[in-house]
């Protein structure tokens, strides 16, 4: 390897070096601090005199203190072989009472990171994981949980259900409930009963009604169901409720940006929303300006959040107002998405004022920028291994030419026996 090559191996090696060692010292100033359980129970029925155990482990700092809060907290003892020391496990200990009153009652393990050099930079961090203990009363004592409503598209079937929980000692023989189904101007669409089930002590049960959108020819929208819950003919005057979409595929533009500076470089929003009861992947539009540009947004993927929402997105685009004066103007923009497209026409207004400052997306995203610089570094590694290896090989093909000749000047001096040893054959 001649100078230059070492000069400009050392040079990136340092770099490396120094890019791991920032690396390094911010991980060492993120104070953290975790909790595991090695079994999944985080509810349990008390039972009188009884002894539970549960098994934690704790992670992610060199010391860590723990502690019980909570109403449980007098009856539990925490078994630590190492306190306050670095990850490990520990055991807490649940004795409970002869009587515990009825209700729920729970325990927290805490987790706090132990005062040391970092803490004054980072702070100390802290987290906590619970037990509930419930203590059943001495009769039916029946909660009612939620209402859950499954998203649906037209014509489709979909569930709703009431879950019921008995918190008492006497059974519950039939649980049943009524759901009514509203749209979004509060108009009755169905009354549906449930089905009716019999709940245990320290049992839940789901109640389920079955809504057929065709039979109530139901259109695209948010509705709500309202349930009622009735227990060995007692009602629980008490009711709850959950929205759900009865969907379709479409795509509605919902907001758009409505101003413009003149002269300059805007960003440019466009809000949609979707009635489908689920996500809509790699949806785009082309936008045709004032100007005559025709512009084409980056994909986007319309996400529901959850039940009863909307999927939802947002599409981003760089207008350029040059050439253009000042005032209204119409913009064509055609949506595409699952194999369809919606065109419509939205209006800007082109104003006067200062060019906002654009900051574009980088031309390399993140992930793609840290992908370049791991491959970048193998490259380096790997050039220098070839370096490397082609300095060695010119250094060892010399000194193997010197023993080919030395042992062409001996073979012909003697005859070599096949007990010599041999440089293999390349």
């Amino acid at each position: 390897m001649n100078d230059i090559e070492v000069s400009f191996l050392n040079l990136t090696l340092k770099r490396i070096a120094v890019i791991m060692f920032f690396f390094i010292i911010a991980a060492a100033y993120v104070n953290a601090v975790g909790i595991g359980q090695y079994s999944n129970e985080k509810e349990t029925l008390y039972q009188p005199a009884s002894v539970k155990v549960y098994k934690f482990y704790l992670f992610d700092s060199s010391k860590i203190h723990v502690s019980l809060e909570g109403d449980l907290a007098a009856y539990a003892t925490i078994n630590d072989s190492n306190p306050d020391g670095p990850a490990r496990n520990v055991e807490v200990t649940i004795t409970f009472p002869e009587y515990l009153e009825p209700g729920v009652h729970i325990l927290y393990l805490v987790a706090t990171q132990a005062t040391g050099p970092n803490a004054a930079m980072g702070g100390l961090a802290s987290v906590r994981t619970g037990i509930r203990v419930f203590s059943l009363y001495p009769y039916k004592h029946p909660i009612f949980n939620a209402v859950s409503a499954n998203d649906m598209n037209i014509n489709e079937k979909g569930n709703i259900g009431l879950s019921i929980t008995n918190y008492g000692e006497e059974m519950i023989t039939a649980a049943s409930g009524t759901i009514t189904v509203y749209d979004e101007y509060n108009k009755t669409i169905a009354v549906l009963p449930t089905d009716t089930k019999s709940v245990g002590p320290y049992e839940s049960q789901s109640l389920n009604a079955v809504l057929d959108a065709s039979m109530y020819n139901l259109t695209a929208g948010i509705y709500t169901a309202v349930g009622n819950l009735t227990y060995d003919d007692i009602d629980m005057n008490y009711t709850q409720a959950a929205q759900f979409i009865v969907g379709e595929l479409n795509v509605n533009i919902v907001d758009s940006t409505k101003e413009l500076i003149v002269n300059a470089t805007n960003k440019y929003h466009v809000t949609l929303e979707s009635d489908w009861a689920g996500d809509i992947d790699n949806v785009y539009a082309r936008i045709t300006t004032p100007n005559g540009d025709m512009i084409k947004t980056p994909n986007i993927d319309l996400i529901k959040p959850g039940n009863g929402r909307k999927a939802a997105g947002q599409l981003e685009a760089y207008i350029e107002t040059k050439g253009l004066s000042v005032g209204n103007y119409s913009f064509g923009i055609t949506i595409y998405y699952d194999g369809q497209s919606v065109t419509k026409t939205l209006d800007v207004n082109i104003i006067d004022g200062i060019p906002p400052k654009i900051d574009r997306p980088p031309i390399v995203s993140t992930d793609t920028a840290l992908m370049i610089i791991g491959g970048l570094i193998i490259a380096l590694v790997v050039a220098y291994f070839l370096i490397f290896r082609k300095s060695f090989s010119k250094t060892t093909g010399n000194n193997d030419s010197r023993a080919n000749s030395s042992n062409t000047n001996k073979s012909n001096n003697k005859a070599v026996s096949d007990n010599d040893i041999r440089p293999p054959t390349l």
